[in-house]
């Protein structure tokens, strides 16, 4: 008898405990259920939300394109043109009626209505109390709801001798509905458009018996339970324009409440659907597999044990199986980064619409810059270190990198930018890559990807693209190219321009194979007048130029194109023969004689103004 009791009180206890484990099981698929439901609405009434924004600005353009063509008009004749119009984009539009009205509420239309705008009288009000744009509702006396779009025009303008000050467009809400798919959810969704402080404002559906009436959001709270969530919530989502979404019951029935904030003005999109619709079909599955294990448990409570000891060890399995599934996704995104580190050092991802971006760091164990955050800061971060290496009209790199230049680069999937930068401070060079991935309808780019690669080693290896073949010295391009560095890192530097004297006779007696052996000599004496760090070129036949790195006055600067001067004058002696040519030399200083191009052109004037008073004193020395 006692060991029955035991049995039977184990068996009551099994049970129990199986009992609260369906009960557990039932509550955390619930929970699954909802949160993979709620991702869902919120996904789809984000593009509802993105549809209904790109409508509200289209009408802002429009608007803005009218106003400036009645802000033209020559004459009043215009004003037929301006009608005939926008009568014939009635169609396009989808719009109701186009007004013109001023602050007594006389009104205008374009198929020639005029009077007193009673019903749509408070709209034009709260433009003029606001003194800008603004999106509103009204309902027209025939009580048809409609969505208006009004501004203060830019120039009044008086049309048989009435004055009108406001321009506005108007829509029946129908419109906007075909904006979003009302089928959705087998028709059981409403969606709103609603104000910070819960008032609804717009019925982009036709409402369901739930909201019927409604005026203001946070009203629904009153009748009805709320399972996942609460009205608090969303009203601190619509407030501080984020997304969520909850769940309620009212008599019995399931419902969503998604909030999802719209780009304008105070107003957030949201949605109310019956859960039946969304997540029916899952629920089904989840009872009929909760109504099984509850008769399976009635018929097999003595093995309950081993059946627990066998859901443990599948509940370890599937762990099991799960953490390796993660840990192949993990050296899969390993291998990934890996791969990318071979060939760039770092990479952001910018959403150009939100103006937020996402840094990863490939190469450094610390990030060189914030992982996330507002992309103007990062540009400004980025520009205060670096300097672009171009010659282009958007030399700044804070200008090639704004998010409407890109827009303007990249117009079409292939389209990349590439620039070329280094570092203020120190010896480092980078090349940007900015590469579109993905896009708006109407074709700009919204999201783009900078992709970073160190190019120091590379340009070790341009240095020898960058040298005059025959004399070893720079050449005329990397002269160019250093001249815009030094001017980007503001380093103060003499430029001196000079040019061989009586060169030409040696090439025309000795051949040019003498005049190349010449150059070379010249160039060893013009390496040994200059320091490591400054540079010097053969930027044409006989034309040389070395750039010193130095903020030197007149005295020194005449100093050293007098040392030049003297030691390429000397003779010099090759093959035994006796070589001797003159050098005329001008220079001009960074900053001292402007920026990069203007020292340019003031060190070859003065080095021609001196090769011009050697030719008269060549010829002098020729008539004595």
């Amino acid at each position: 008898m006692k060991k029955r009791s035991s049995i039977a009180l184990l068996t009551a206890l099994l049970a129990i405990v199986f009992a609260a484990g369906i009960g557990v099981y039932s509550n955390y698929i619930g929970m699954q259920i909802y949160e993979e439901s709620s991702n869902h609405l919120l996904e789809s009434y984000a593009q509802i939300s993105k549809t209904f924004t790109l409508f509200v600005q289209r009408n802002w353009v429009v608007l803005s394109q009218w106003d400036s063509l009645m802000k033209n008009m020559q004459e009043d004749a215009d004003i037929d043109s301006i009608w005939s119009d926008a009568q014939s984009n009635k169609l396009l539009w989808h719009y109701s009626d186009f007004y013109l009205f001023n602050e007594s509420t006389q009104y205008l239309t374009v198929d020639g209505r005029k009077g007193s705008a009673d019903s749509i009288n408070g709209v034009f009000q709260e433009m003029y109390s606001k003194g800008e744009p603004i999106v509103s509702t009204y309902t027209a006396t025939y009580g048809v709801p409609k969505i208006a779009f009004a501004m203060p025009m830019s120039r009044s303008l008086t049309l048989d001798g009435v004055t009108y000050t406001g321009i506005a467009v108007s829509y029946d809400t129908d419109v906007v509905d075909d904006l979003v798919d009302g089928s959705m959810y087998g028709g059981q969704s409403d969606c709103y458009v609603v104000r910070s402080n819960g008032d609804i404002v717009l019925e982009l559906e036709p409402q369901t018996e739930l909201c019927k009436g409604m005026t203001n959001l946070y009203d629904l709270s009153d009748h009805v339970d709320w399972k996942y969530g609460s009205m608090d919530d969303i009203r601190d989502c619509i407030q501080l324009d984020k997304s969520g979404s909850v769940q309620f019951t009212c008599d019995g029935a399931r419902n969503y409440l998604v909030a999802i904030p719209t780009a304008f003005s105070d107003w957030s999109l949201v949605g109310v659907i019956q859960a039946d619709e969304v997540d029916g079909a899952l629920y089904d599955v989840q009872n009929s597999s909760l109504i099984l294990l509850g008769a399976l448990s009635f018929f097999a409570v003595i093995i309950v044990v081993l059946a627990l000891g066998m859901e443990s060890r599948l509940r370890l399995k599937n762990e099991e199986m799960e953490r390796l599934n993660l840990e192949r996704e993990k050296m899969k995104s390993d291998r990934f980064l890996q791969s990318m580190s071979r060939i760039v050092d770092r990479y952001m991802v910018v959403n150009l619409d939100t103006g937020r971006y996402r840094y990863h760091e490939l190469r450094s164990r610390e990030p060189l810059y914030p992982t996330s955050g507002q992309y103007s800061k990062m540009v400004e971060i980025i520009s205060k270190r670096y300097v672009a290496l171009t010659e282009t009209e958007n030399a700044k790199l804070s200008r090639l990198l704004e998010p409407d230049y890109l827009r303007s680069v990249l117009r079409k999937p292939d389209d990349n930018l590439k620039v070329e930068y280094c570092s203020r401070t120190e010896n480092a060079y980078m090349v940007l890559t900015v590469i579109p991935v993905e896009w708006h309808a109407d074709g700009t780019v919204a999201v783009v990807m900078q992709v970073v690669q160190d190019i120091g080693q590379k340009v070790e290896l341009e240095n020898m693209a960058n040298t005059d073949s025959l004399t070893g010295l720079f050449n005329g391009r990397y002269f160019s190219r250093v001249l815009n560095i030094c001017e980007a890192k503001k380093l103060p530097f003499v430029l001196y321009y000079l040019d061989l004297d009586r060169f030409k006779p040696v090439n025309d007696t000795y051949g040019h194979a003498m005049g190349d052996r010449l150059l070379k000599e010249i160039s060893a004496r013009l390496l040994r007048c200059i320091r490591s760090r400054d540079y010097a070129f053969r930027i044409g036949g006989d034309e040389f130029a070395l750039i010193v790195s130095a903020d030197m006055d007149e005295e020194q600067r005449s100093r050293m194109a007098e040392r030049i001067q003297t030691m390429l004058s000397a003779p010099i002696v090759i093959e035994e023969k006796v070589l001797s040519v003159g050098v005329s030399c001008g220079c001009a200083c960074y900053p001292e004689d402007g920026d990069a191009s203007q020292v340019r052109i003031k060190a070859d004037s003065r080095m021609y103004a001196e090769k011009q008073h050697h030719h008269e004193d060549d010829r002098t020395e020729e008539q004595s």
